[in-house]
């Protein structure tokens, strides 16, 4: 047969020859689709293809609902309202803790309409602010919440909602800025609310896990976690009145978290939430939180006294520079100066003198003053603490028995000795002050107002060259010989080249 007669007519030899170029050309894609094999490939799905999740992750995800369910319930929310004033007004000079408050905006008070009613029926505006709190006491039908003091600062109005949204109106108990710490109470018959587990924050460990719990940005009721990232931490937005030293967190913390629990995986709360540190005010991973066993003795005081009880040595405190230290004799400037004491102080009756370096109280090293000051403040009045300290180089030991701080105004009445610090003539200062090369001895750098060496004319900068004619040159000296003397104590000095003489009595 011929190949015209095998393919037929040339439109029909055409139309075979393109039928067999396209499933020549599809077949080779089957092919190169499937790797050059014929095997037909099945469709896997991918709900089909198992996902293996290790069984510790489920733990801890269990571990922190857990957590939630049992502590959310012991959290509240904290709307308050205060007057506006001119400074919560003025948006270049926001009130201290401001990170925390949430929006402040003043309501806007009612207008009348009819102009000879103005002034008549128009409301004060009110500046609203957003906070936590946690419940950690019940006495019968009142329940204590313990919050920060910046959350209700100036508050006339405070509300407190729980996680099921009951709410409840509350009155505040006591406040403290020292420790920035504030406690409020509301009233209820109902027995199902629930009071927060305390834990101990001595145990925490930079890496623990921890959660934050509060209501950021009116956020209500948020869990969020993180870790430990440092301990002890100081300073804080306002350094003037602030003693703690705090937990260091990543767990995010907002503006409506001031207040709020830090709590570990136990489900107990080991920590205040307070502040952060922020470029912008919003989360950066730096949060902080006052720990928890910084607020047993403040809860304690709040719901007995209705204000924080601090205990009182009766002395002023101050952290040493290595070159100072050098002339104190001491071995390092781990510890805290004392550079006046208060007569008739707890710390005078005991023997404390001016100079004098503490470096353990009751056995707790003193690493500086600030952990000094909460060491003292938290000890109960009349009892009975032992001072290691560092006098002249050498070691002793004093027993104190701590009173009860007095106020302000009663401080202020009292007289420090020897009420004046000295330092030694440096070349800056020297150039400074333009002194003459011959110039040496110690420069008075301050004078406490009242003091006896205020009121008998001792001024800053003048140069101290004798206690009751014998030289002092090193700050070691000064003490030293001051705390020879008795009744009146001569003090030798130059003023503008002049030389002169002051006699105070200690």
């Amino acid at each position: 047969m011929s190949v015209k007669g095998f393919f037929g007519s040339p439109k029909a030899q055409a139309a075979s020859l393109a039928l067999a170029m396209t499933v020549g050309f599809g077949l080779a894609i089957v092919v190169l689709a499937t790797n050059g094999s014929w095997v037909p490939q099945k469709t896997v799905l991918a709900e089909e293809k198992p996902i293996v999740v290790p069984a510790s992750l489920f733990e801890t995800q269990n571990t922190f609902r857990a957590i939630a369910k049992a502590v959310l319930p012991a959290v509240v929310e904290i709307k308050t309202e205060s007057p506006v004033t001119s400074q919560s007004q003025d948006s270049q000079n926001p009130p201290p803790f401001d990170f925390y408050f949430g929006p402040q905006s003043p309501d806007s008070p009612d207008q009348p309409t009819d102009p000879q009613e103005k002034g008549k029926t128009q409301n004060l505006p009110k500046a609203t602010g957003l906070g936590s709190g946690v419940m950690v006491q019940r006495q019968g039908e009142k329940i204590f919440i313990l919050t920060n003091n910046h959350v209700i600062d100036k508050a006339d109005k405070i509300k407190v909602k729980l996680v099921d949204d009951r709410e409840y109106d509350a009155i505040l108990v006591g406040a403290d800025p020292r420790r920035d710490l504030a406690m409020v109470s509301i009233t209820t018959k109902e027995t199902d609310l629930v009071i927060a587990r305390l834990g101990d924050s001595e145990e925490l460990q930079v890496g623990d896990w921890v959660l934050a719990m509060g209501n950021p940005l009116g956020l209500e009721f948020s869990v969020t976690s993180g870790i430990v990232s440092a301990l002890g931490r100081q300073g804080g937005p306002d350094d003037l009145v602030n003693i703690n030293n705090y937990i260091q967190t990543d767990a995010s913390i907002n503006r409506g978290n001031s207040g709020g629990a830090l709590v570990n995986l136990k489900g107990e709360v080991v920590g205040i939430n307070t502040w952060i540190a922020s470029p912008n005010g919003a989360s950066v991973g730096l949060g902080f939180a006052i720990p928890i066993n910084s607020t047993r003795k403040p809860i304690n005081d709040f719901i007995s006294a209705g204000s924080v009880r601090y205990g009182w040595l009766g002395a002023s405190v101050s952290d040493v520079s290595k070159e100072m230290a050098a002339d104190l004799k001491l071995p390092s400037v781990k510890g805290s100066y004392i550079p006046h004491v208060f007569r008739g102080s707890p710390a005078d009756k005991a023997g404390i003198l001016p100079g004098d370096f503490v470096t353990a109280i009751n056995g707790k090293t003193i690493e500086d003053t600030n952990r000094l000051v909460q060491l003292v403040g938290d000890l109960p009045a009349g009892q009975s603490a032992e001072f290691s300290l560092i006098r002249n180089g050498k070691a002793t030991k004093k027993t104190v028995t701590i009173d009860t701080r007095p106020k302000e105004t009663d401080l202020k009445a009292m007289k420090l000795w020897p009420g004046f610090v000295v330092t030694p003539v440096t070349p800056e200062i020297r150039e400074q002050l333009d002194l003459a090369p011959g110039v040496e001895g110690l420069i008075v750098a301050r004078v406490e107002e009242k003091s006896m060496a205020d009121i008998a004319g001792l001024k800053i900068s003048d140069i101290l060259k004798a206690i009751n004619g014998k030289s002092v040159k090193t700050i070691g000296d000064f003490y030293e010989t001051l705390n020879q003397q008795s009744g009146e104590v001569k003090l030798s000095f130059v003023r503008e080249g002049v030389e002169l003489s002051i006699g105070v009595t200690r």
